[in-house]
């Protein structure tokens, strides 16, 4: 029993990464805007939420600089396909591009070429009274505030958008952004505020890569996980109330590839590196006809 407490809090803490990328994609979706430079902003924000969090010994500060780093890359995307109209995935692979020589560059420019880079203390689990010993619960609830972090902001995302006046009014942009223009809703706003807000949240993911996962820092640490997050948003047809589910079975699929790697030599570990992307390509195969794209998503919308 411990063995698969070990397993699911593994997969737990995998997950995260996940479930923010895919939450912080689906939330600039719903107003139209189709982010997918996650792998871009993951870089960047690992690498700056790293740095900062070495350089001031604190964890918190680093998940703050990261969710600023990843805000700046959403105002700076939604400012240049909002004012110049630049086609957004256009601009999602200039990021991404952007993103993997800035995570790097920053890198040297504060620590240098080093054999080793350093490393900084893991986060500490936040242990509940009880649930603690209880098998397999334990696993979900036994771990540090950035997990929490993500179960509340899941819980946020789906009643804002399914009980608010204010989220129905976003899904609809993601929908018809004419329609919704022309009875009073600020459209141009609206996807500024979702983009941003979304960016963030994909920068909380990249920055618990090095803090919260390995406590350092290495050139392209995410290894995809960002393209991971958008096809998981896609996955879970933009429903954040699904993103809990798919974040968990792409991280279950990457522990056990690792846990595989462990009792076999007679594969080679490029193999393994490859099995969670192969099986993850299945899985949106096979539940292809269950997912949803809203009508104007990735689409340009003037009101001229």
């Amino acid at each position: 029993m411990e063995g698969v407490n070990i397993f699911l809090s593994q997969t737990v803490t995998y997950g995260v990464v996940y479930i923010l990328a895919a939450l912080g994609v689906i939330i600039a979706g719903r107003s139209g805007i189709f982010n997918i430079a996650g792998e871009g902003i993951m870089l960047s924000t690992a690498s700056v939420g790293y740095l900062v969090a070495y350089l001031t010994n604190n964890a918190l500060m680093g998940f703050l600089a990261a969710a600023a780093v990843g805000a700046l890359f959403g105002l700076l995307f939604i400012w240049l396909h909002e004012t110049f109209k630049i086609n957004q995935f256009i601009l999602g692979i200039c990021l991404i591009l952007f993103g993997m020589g800035f995570s790097t560059l920053i890198y040297k420019i504060v620590i240098g070429v080093v054999l080793s880079p350093p490393s900084i203390p893991k986060l500490k689990d936040i242990t509940i009274p009880l649930i603690s010993k209880i098998p397999i619960l334990s696993a979900f609830l036994t771990q540090d505030f950035v997990i929490y972090f993500a179960y509340i902001s899941l819980i946020a995302a789906y009643w804002f958008y399914y009980k608010t006046k204010i989220g129905l009014e976003t899904r609809a942009i993601c929908e018809s952004p004419k329609a919704a223009d022309v009875v009073g809703i600020n459209v141009v706003l609206r996807r500024y505020i979702s983009t941003i807000v979304g960016a963030a949240l994909v920068g909380v993911a990249g920055a618990y890569l090095t803090i919260g996962i390995t406590g350092t820092f290495v050139p392209l640490i995410t290894a995809g996980r960002g393209y991971m997050g958008v096809g998981l948003a896609i996955f879970c047809s933009w429903r954040p109330q699904r993103a809990i589910l798919g974040g968990l079975l792409f991280a279950l699929i990457e522990v056990s590839s690792y846990q595989l790697r462990l009792i076999t030599d007679i594969l080679p570990y490029q193999f393994f590196n490859a099995l969670p992307f192969f099986l993850v390509l299945v899985v949106m195969v096979l539940f292809r006809k269950q997912v949803e794209f809203p009508a104007s998503i990735g689409k340009e919308y003037s009101r001229e």
